[in-house]
């Protein structure tokens, strides 16, 4: 829930008023309609996490995706977009905040299937 929140924080701004959010990150801006068009995908990209996060036994694959490819691979596109493609720094928040929501989604993940595991085996209440 949180990473969706987290999201939205951008969402919002990126369709309504993309100069300032970007100008906060010194990305420079020279069509508004890409940011704005960025943030309807990201608010749209965002509902499909909504299941998972209500009823994670019934919508475990939408959790999954959650992760891989969604957020790994977000966090992998800003990073090479910096560090490759030498766009500007403020991009990074696209690596910090899809980096961490993706790790502590993933470990929290791999803690309900170890948990899972144990109850199948009997080692669990």
């Amino acid at each position: 829930m949180i990473g969706i929140l987290l999201n939205f924080a951008f969402v919002i701004p990126l369709l309504f008023w993309p100069e300032w959010i970007l100008g906060l990150f010194q990305i420079p801006v020279t069509q508004l309609i890409w940011p704005r068009f960025s943030g309807l995908l990201l608010g749209i990209l965002s509902i499909f996490y909504i299941p998972a996060t209500i009823d994670i036994d019934r919508y475990r694959i939408f959790a999954w995706l959650a992760v891989f490819p969604s957020r790994s691979l977000g966090a992998v596109f800003f990073f090479i977009a910096v560090f490759v493609f030498g766009q500007p720094n403020g991009f990074l928040i696209g690596v910090l905040l899809d980096g961490s929501i993706g790790f502590l989604t993933l470990v929290c993940l791999i803690r309900i299937v170890r948990l899972e595991q144990d109850v199948a085996n009997g080692r669990g209440t």
